[in-house]
């Protein structure tokens, strides 16, 4: 009779990679590139600008061409420090070995991703950092150079004081005393919140302005439509800069985020490109 013989199966053990998925080293290498570049960039497209505004508006590219060349130029910068940064993370990551083509193409883009998103804070403590003004005060050149020029030909005095000034002149002995001229101003003031001028207000504004500059009522009455018609023609201006304020400010948030989006699909697109160049040994064109 013979013995039976007992089997002994081992537990199959699958080796775990020693590899994190994510690799921080690519990772913050290629964010810290593409800062680089980021900065280098808007510095010299700020020089750039510059050259082209100017406090003369004949010699001053007009603001239309400037917002196109800085959106395009903005587009250009996130495009290119994004897909470098990428690209540098996907050639320099370890692959897994065990990881199919399409695995490790995923993984590669990912790292592109977090390239992006970790440059963006980047560039974030770079705009916000002492440290670096001169990268700060370059990427705003191109606006407050433009509105500096905007200040330098357009700068006058205080509307409602040039109206009370043309209004008060006199040619008499007798001068306009401060208190009725903050009245009068209060007046104004009341008719453009309203959007008229009260009849019993202008009325009265110009019998005192007769008595002390010794002129007719009718022309003190003139001098007052003149003023209110000055004085809704400056709010009207202010009231379309304001306008076009917004709008700009509206554009320019939309063009950002969507430089954002193509600077997340670059960074993609790189970091898949170096992890082919990678792993076919390829020297990048």
């Amino acid at each position: 009779m013979s013995m039976g013989t007992d089997v002994v199966v081992a537990p199959v053990t699958v080796n775990e990679p020693d590899q994190s998925y994510l690799q921080w080293g690519p990772i913050i290498g290629g964010a810290v590139l593409a800062t680089a570049i980021s900065t280098i960039l808007t510095i010299f497209g700020a020089a750039v600008g510059l050259s082209l505004v100017s406090a003369d508006f004949e010699r001053s590219t007009s603001a239309a061409a400037l917002m196109v060349a800085g959106t395009l130029w903005a587009l250009w910068i996130t495009v290119s420090c994004c897909a470098a940064g990428g690209y540098l993370a996907g050639r320099m990551r370890h692959p897994i070995p065990d990881a199919t083509r399409e695995e490790r193409g995923i993984r590669d883009g990912a790292h592109g991703l977090l390239v992006w998103a970790v440059g963006a804070l980047l560039i974030t403590m770079v705009a916000s950092s002492s440290l670096f003004g001169v990268a700060r005060t370059a990427a705003s050149g191109i606006a407050a150079a433009g509105s500096g020029a905007a200040s330098l030909i357009s700068q006058q005095a205080d509307p409602m004081g040039s109206a009370l000034d043309s209004v008060m002149r006199t040619t008499g002995t007798t001068n306009v005393t401060p208190a009725e001229r903050d009245e009068a101003s209060r007046i104004f003031v009341g008719a453009l919140a309203n959007g008229k001028f009260d009849p019993a207000d202008r009325e009265y504004l110009a019998s005192r302005l007769a008595a002390r500059a010794g002129i007719a009522q009718p022309e003190a009455e003139k001098r007052m439509d003149d003023a209110f018609a000055k004085l809704n023609q400056a709010k009207e201006t202010a009231k379309q800069v304001a306008e076009r304020a917004r709008k700009i400010a509206v554009l320019t948030a939309f063009m950002t985020a969507a430089a954002l989006l193509v600077g997340a699909a670059a960074a993609w697109w790189a970091a898949t490109l170096g992890g082919e160049h990678r792993d076919e040994n390829l020297t990048p064109r």
